[in-house]
């Protein structure tokens, strides 16, 4: 390790013990019953969670009932750090519209669905998680023996008899919502309307692995009886929309034909007998309703075929896009690569790597094997990234997929493996940018995100690895973005610094840190009677922020980028304050980023005109504070450009600049990077910028901005 990095870990401290970590299992309840007893669903499920040592966290999908309800979850979500509430608008969504909603607001890596009461003994949790961790993807309950009434038990046998004959999927109660899954199954698999009930179907068919556990059943709501004949009719359309999902979205034509062939031959049937007495002279067509009858069956059967036909090219033009197949395991033993010469690769990716195994060489248990990231590893990276002195909140999963959001494009993950451990990791976007060229960078629109590693062996197979890959698909240049550099064949620039400081235990101790010209300037926010208050409406924050990126003439970051990051990144690592002067008005605001221990102020802005009340050290330091009095031990005031106002601001608050070490691989007629505000070819754009009407210079800076990465 570094001295730099060694540095970085003593000013943590224990502050990862104070972070808060990523539950293992989300619980996500699913309520449409005001009468629901959530005080005992709370209760239940918390107990059992605890009796098996699992870090979990409840999530409340409220779809429909409101009131006291709603005010009573939302007491206990301010008492308890792993209970969380989200309300749908309206009621009646369905159990697969509030499961999709509630995994973009889960956190665990196995997810258990459940119901408004218990209808199933939350004790069984436990057979559920040891078969997950056994290897299962979905585990489905049987409720064996039911308590419900035999009616509806004898339907429920017939629907389930049914199902498993029809989709050739061995399960005994579809009927049960209690269910447990890896999160990559919602993830992965698009559901709507009633077909959560069907997911383990669907799942089976994507190559996940499916099983079934049998569970105690407690309790049964609902209607007794037979249903009305709505009920049917809709179970029956459900069925047929999963057979033609599950059987037949690789080829339509087959399905539509057999429809197509079988209306054409009755048609046939039909109309040829009065069209040959017509041709022989034996009768007319003009009273043979038959002959009508044939004739529209063949044009529905020519229509079905043509569907078909439509969906097979379709099928053919998207096909590289489709992916109905899960690689379970790939195994390598002295491994080379073997080029398939007939295959041509999309330019933007990567060309895939075939390898052969040479059985006479010997194998190198300590050898690094690069893979790319697998689905579902999501949460094995984070915890890496957590763990490594060097890892940043834009190493995590919940970054790269809100640059997935922004760009509209995929990103991806070199992973560095020995023995089957991970030893190293480094984030890789391929992008093709207006302003820029063809590029690729470790991680957009972040101050660090590069190469994570163990040591020197799995830095360097990653940069190969990186390199090559860049090189294939012809980019200009592959920035890392690292605070330490890692040696290799690289180019270097020097324009940033970055700027790093310890906390002291008491917040009251933060004031003194503070050099005594900027301390003035602090308590200049005292006398005026400013304060800082946790917490800042994003329209609020996106406005203040737009007046200050327009004021020093660079584009402004969309909207949809600050709620992509309130929601993947999530509460516990997104923080918002703003400054309120003496009549209330928020006149500056800061969003801060928490990782393991540390508190990273990333984006600011403010009204102008209130430069002598010296809100911006006001603003900071009362930060300080507050992260003190949380428990974090280091402020990262992140990089600013070399000998710049912010760069000079930041010293003067204390903090000693230290080089940021970005590291470029060029390619054949690549140089580095030249556009940055510094430029002063961008002088010209500049002055413009700063005059222009600001709702015209938000709706142009916002797709700008995708294009500086």
């Amino acid at each position: 390790m570094s001295g730099a990095a060694e540095q970085r870990a003593e000013r943590r401290g224990e502050a990862a013990v104070v972070a808060i970590g990523r539950p293992e299992v989300t619980i996500l309840i699913h309520l449409s019953d005001p009468r629901a007893d959530v005080d005992l669903l709370i209760d239940s499920y918390s107990k059992v969670l605890r009796r098996l040592g699992r870090e979990g966290e409840l999530l409340f999908i409220l779809d429909g009932p409101t009131g006291p309800l709603l005010d009573r979850l939302e007491v206990e979500a301010g008492r308890r750090k792993n209970l969380k509430v989200l309300a749908l608008q309206g009621g009646g969504n369905g159990e697969s519209i509030a499961y999709t909603a509630g995994i973009e607001h889960a956190r665990g890596r196995f997810l258990v669905t459940a119901g408004d009461y218990l209808q199933v003994d939350p004790q069984e949790l436990g057979i559920h998680l040891a078969a997950l961790e056994g290897g299962a993807d979905l585990v489905c309950s049987w409720r064996h023996p039911r308590c419900d009434p035999w009616l509806n038990r004898l339907q429920s046998s017939f629907f389930n008899w049914f199902l498993r004959h029809v989709s050739k999927v061995p399960l005994h109660d579809l009927n049960c919502g209690f269910r447990s899954m890896r999160r990559e199954v919602l993830e992965e698999i698009s559901i709507y309307g009633d077909l959560f009930r069907f997911l383990p179907i669907m799942a089976k068919r994507r190559g996940f692995r499916v099983q079934e556990v049998k569970v105690r059943h407690l309790e049964e709501r609902g209607k007794t009886g037979f249903f009305g004949i709505g009920v049917y009719l809709r179970r029956l359309l459900d069925i047929l929309a999963v057979t033609f999902l599950t059987r037949f979205t690789q080829k339509p034509l087959r399905f539509f034909g057999i429809i197509g062939a079988v209306l054409i031959l009755v048609g046939l049937l039909l109309a040829f007998p009065p069209f040959l007495d017509r041709v022989i002279g034996a009768g007319g067509l003009q009273d043979r309703p038959i002959f009508l009858m044939g004739v529209v069956f063949l044009a529905f059967g020519f229509q079905c075929i043509g569907f078909g036909l439509v969906g097979e090219i379709i099928i053919f033009t998207q096909s590289r896009n489709l992916k109905e197949y899960k690689i379970d395991r790939i195994s390598s033993l002295g491994i080379e690569e073997v080029p398939d010469a007939g295959v041509e690769q999309d330019e933007d990716e990567p060309a895939p790597r075939i390898l052969a195994i040479d059985e006479d060489e010997d194998v190198d248990e300590d050898e690094v094997l690069i893979r790319h990231v697998a689905p579902g590893e999501d949460p094995v990276l984070d915890l890496y990234a957590g763990s490594h002195d060097a890892g940043t909140v834009f190493h995590l999963e919940g970054w790269r997929r809100m640059c997935e959001d922004v760009l509209h494009r995929q990103g991806d993950v070199l992973v560095a493996e020995r023995r089957g451990t991970v030893v190293g990791m480094l984030p890789y976007f391929n992008l093709r940018s207006l302003l820029l060229g063809r590029i690729a960078v470790s991680m957009p629109f972040a101050v660090q995100g590069g190469i994570l590693a163990d040591d020197q062996d799995a830095a360097a197979a990653l940069l190969a690895e990186a390199t090559r890959l860049s090189d294939e698909q012809g980019n200009r240049y592959l920035e890392l973005r690292h605070a330490e550099p890692w040696p290799g064949p690289l180019e270097e620039g020097d324009l940033y610094v970055g700027f790093v400081r310890a906390l002291p235990a008491d917040p009251g101790a933060c004031l003194g840190m503070i050099p005594r010209k900027a301390r003035a300037e602090c308590r200049k926010g005292v006398d005026a009677g400013l304060r800082l208050v946790e917490g800042c409406d994003l329209d609020v924050f996106h406005r203040l922020f737009a007046v200050n990126k327009q004021r020093l003439g660079s584009p402004i970051i969309p909207r949809t980028m600050l709620d992509a990051l309130a929601r993947r990144l999530g509460p516990e690592r997104v923080v918002l304050h703003r400054v309120e002067d003496g009549g209330g008005k928020a006149i500056a605001a800061v969003l801060s980023f928490l990782h393991e221990g540390c508190i990273l102020p990333y984006y600011s802005g403010g009204l102008p005109g209130h430069e002598g009340s010296g809100v911006n050290n006001f603003m900071y330091w009362r930060l300080m504070e507050w992260a003190s009095g949380q428990g974090l031990r280091c402020f990262d005031f992140g990089r600013s450009r070399r000998d710049t106002g912010p760069a000079r601001f930041k010293k003067n608050m204390g903090f000693e600049p230290t080089p940021m070490h970005y590291q470029y691989h060029l390619g054949p007629h690549g140089s580095l990077p030249t556009l940055h505000p510094g430029n002063p070819r961008l002088g010209l754009f500049q002055v413009l910028w700063r005059t222009l009407p600001r709702p015209l210079a938000i709706w142009i800076g916002q797709p700008l901005f995708r294009q500086l990465a």
